[in-house]
């Protein structure tokens, strides 16, 4: 059975996503276009199988799998950063 991993990266982004409100503050953050961080979430919700993000005019939203996912990643990215 094949398994799946979480690209830190697109974990990365997606915090960040969730910690600046915002596509376009996030990819400044990161040092990336806002196009290629919607491409990495993009990704990361194909691969979860859910939205993770709503989008307004209002701004952003999380969905219920995204607030799921956002403690688990920062943990993830935490215990990444310790191993290192």
């Amino acid at each position: 059975m094949a398994m799946n991993y979480f690209d830190p990266v697109s974990l990365r982004l997606f915090v960040a996503i969730c910690e600046e409100r915002s596509f376009s503050e996030a990819a400044d953050r990161e040092h990336l276009t806002t196009s290629a961080v919607s491409k990495r979430l993009a990704a990361l919700e194909s691969q979860i199988g859910a939205a993770l993000i709503g989008r307004s005019r209002r701004g952003i939203r999380l969905t219920a799998a995204g607030e799921a996912l956002l403690p688990a990643a920062r943990g993830l990215l935490q215990s990444m950063a310790q191993l290192q």
